[in-house]
């Protein structure tokens, strides 16, 4: 087993640890209904692309930055399609409380991104890469993108910021 092979459930493993400390798990905006399930003959509600839950970013979008074919593993993480660990992309859809009763100074972004069409955006690097934190407009939902190409800093934040700027183009 090679070391690529080693990190990538590590990878997805911080990622996840990270999403569920940072989000609650994902669950706390969904209520909770003992009702019986709808009838296969019923509408199913609209859902705005704001609210939902699908990834924002495609395979192709991805594949556009890294420079290399991706797949998305699966809740919005992406990996190259050859089965190495780097590059990765995330994208973490943050609990309501970011950007409003916390602040993402709080949680060590202090940094701002100037160029984004959002409320508030910060950027640091960590381990796994550059992360964007985005406080988009108008009170919608805060997300996190996360980037690592390879071991350059200023390639990662400028992909991390472009993938944000898409994201928000598309809201």
């Amino acid at each position: 087993m090679t070391v690529t092979r080693l990190l990538r459930p590590l990878c997805v493993g911080i990622v996840m640890l990270y999403l569920g400390a940072c989000s609650g798990g994902g669950t706390a905006d969904a209520p909770k209904s003992s009702a019986p399930a709808a009838s296969d003959s019923a509408p199913a509600p609209a859902v705005s692309a704001k609210d939902s839950n699908t990834c924002p970013l495609t395979v192709e979008q991805v594949a556009a930055v890294t420079g290399m074919p991706m797949t998305d593993t699966g809740s919005c993480t992406f990996f190259p399609a050859n089965g190495r660990d780097i590059p990765h992309v995330f994208y973490v859809r943050q609990t309501g409380m970011v950007c409003n009763s916390i602040k993402p100074s709080e949680l060590g972004f202090t940094e701002t991104v100037a160029d984004l069409p959002a409320r508030e955006a910060y950027v640091r690097d960590q381990l796994d890469g550059s992360h964007v934190i985005v406080c988009p407009n108008n009170n919608g939902r805060a997300f996190d993108i996360v980037v690592e190409i390879k071991n350059d800093k200023p390639k990662n934040r400028e992909a991390a910021i472009g993938l944000a700027k898409q994201v928000l183009a598309a809201r």
